[in-house]
């Protein structure tokens, strides 16, 4: 028969113990592995460009596919060239008080950015055009942009119906002269 000891019995318990611990250390450093991340994969199927450029028009035509910007088309692209304007001069039951016709020039500074010139002898006006094809005459404050005299301010805009129309834009715009408002409603057709 076999007798265990108390001596026996302190002896194999921390031992145990040790074994144990180790066997679980070693666990532990083999199993934990650093993650990493796959290869990425490409269908191949997928071979259109598309314009990555929020500030573009067409900015994720085509996707998924290849990022091109050189794909990419801007607002100012859009509205750049030389205009033939037909006004309106409205009163606020939208009565036509006046009409009159003059050429306007819109130049492209950058992609969003252009200056427009036409309304009168002064400095060109600067303007903002969005992806939204909306034109918006810039304004300080909501005030008006100085137009023409050094009282008279003007705010307002245009906008195209779509990419496709290359020719129209509608203009809608506000002119302060300092003691009244007059209110301006109008086409532009490229020239």
């Amino acid at each position: 028969m076999l007798y265990i000891t108390s001596a026996y019995l302190k002896f194999v318990s921390p031992v145990k113990n040790l074994i144990i611990f180790c066997s679980f250390l070693m666990l532990a450093f083999t199993a934990c592995k650093k993650y990493q991340d796959p290869d990425p994969q490409t269908d191949p199927r997928i071979q259109d460009l598309y314009c990555n450029d929020p500030s573009a028009i067409n900015y994720n035509w085509n996707f998924p596919g290849i990022p091109d910007n050189s794909t990419c088309f801007y607002p100012t692209d859009v509205f750049e060239g030389n205009y033939t304007y037909y006004d309106s001069t409205i009163n606020d039951d939208f009565d036509v008080l006046a009409v009159d016709t003059f050429n306007i020039s819109l130049v492209k500074v950058d992609t969003v950015r252009m200056t427009m010139s036409g309304f009168c002898a002064g400095s060109p006006l600067s303007v903002t055009a969005d992806q939204y094809l909306k034109l918006v005459i810039d304004s300080l404050q909501g005030d008006g942009q100085q137009l023409c005299l050094t009282t008279d301010t003007i705010i307002g805009g245009g906008k195209k119906i779509t990419v496709l129309d290359t020719t129209n834009i509608t203009f809608s715009y506000t002119i302060d002269d300092g003691t009244a408002n007059t209110m301006h409603k109008g086409t532009a057709i490229k020239n």
